[in-house]
């Protein structure tokens, strides 16, 4: 199954307590695509500004990832500067400029309409529906989103999510949704709505993904070099999306032990991604040590 990915291709400006970086490659379906890459080849739907340079362009390709579907604008590429204390699980915006990705519409070809597997990464929801109104006959959907968007265009978002299979959250942003303390009566509301799958990001503690009658909660890699967090949610999802794709039927329905080996391959991906600025991170993830990670997961929640 070919996967196409809507979403960010980003400038971040990034300090944590190991280094300041300005410039560098960011956004969410950049992340996710380089994650998602060492399983499958997806292709990414975005757009980029005059400003944007080759060199990145041609990095992304580098990993196999068809960027032929982002458009170039003659406005600035989108750009988030953000930096990080020493609770690394807390992200603080400087600024957001959207740029390009103010007045983006995205334009699938009539390959695209026909491709059996879309994951709209973190955008506005306006455009993540147009996107999906523009598929033929997809098999798997995937969304993330996050606190901005429940906030500002609960309704837009909502339109969305009732119409997607796997939906991506943080744990705030489960109960924010949902409007429920309880995580998991949060999650099963959600469900209710329409997706078949609720995957709880909780960073440094793990993942917690919900089906219809099944809870499955997988801790995170304990890595010791945490050097830059961001986008490691979105290498999650790219790990987790991509061994969905990679190991199932189009239309099966996803078993509880597929569903429970994908979180763990995501988990085991977005354990790279906190390992260096940027993609550095993520970029360093090949199939074999992936499984190396996830063989060390298996040991630590075997009793």
């Amino acid at each position: 199954m070919r996967m196409l990915v809507v979403g960010s291709v980003a400038f971040d400006d990034i300090q944590t307590p190991f280094g300041v970086k300005k410039n560098v490659l960011g956004g969410a379906a950049s992340h996710f695509s380089i994650a998602a890459s060492t399983l499958i080849e997806p292709k990414i739907i975005a757009v980029i500004g005059s400003d944007f340079p080759e060199k990145y362009l041609k990095y992304l390709a580098k990993f196999g990832i068809d960027t032929s579907g982002i458009e170039k604008s003659s406005d600035k590429t989108f750009h988030w500067s953000g930096f990080y204390e020493h609770d690394m699980a807390v992200a603080h915006t400087r600024s957001t400029e959207l740029g390009a990705f103010a007045t983006f519409e995205p334009k699938l070809t009539e390959e695209d309409k026909l491709r059996q597997v879309l994951f709209m990464a973190n955008i506005d929801p306006v455009i993540q529906y147009k996107v999906l109104k523009q598929m033929k006959n997809p098999q798997l959907v995937g969304l993330d989103s996050m606190n901005f968007w429940i906030e500002s265009k609960k309704k837009d978002l909502w339109k969305v999510i009732k119409e997607v299979d796997i939906l991506f959250l943080n744990d705030a942003e489960v109960r924010m949704l949902a409007g429920e303390s309880s995580l998991i009566k949060a999650a099963k509301a959600i469900q209710k709505q329409g997706p078949d799958i609720v995957i709880v990001k909780k960073g440094e503690h793990g993942v917690m993904a919900i089906s219809h009658n099944h809870i499955f909660v997988s801790p995170a890699y304990p890595t010791e070099k945490v050097i830059d967090p961001t986008g490691a949610g979105d290498s999650f999802a790219g790990g987790c999306m991509s061994y969905l794709v990679a190991n199932s039927q189009p239309g099966k329905k996803i078993s509880d032990d597929l569903l429970r080996r994908a979180v763990a391959w995501g988990s085991a991906t977005a354990s790279f991604a906190v390992e260096g600025f940027s993609t550095d991170g993520v970029a360093k993830a090949t199939e074999k040590n992936v499984e190396g990670r996830v063989a060390t997961l298996r040991k630590l929640t075997s009793f």
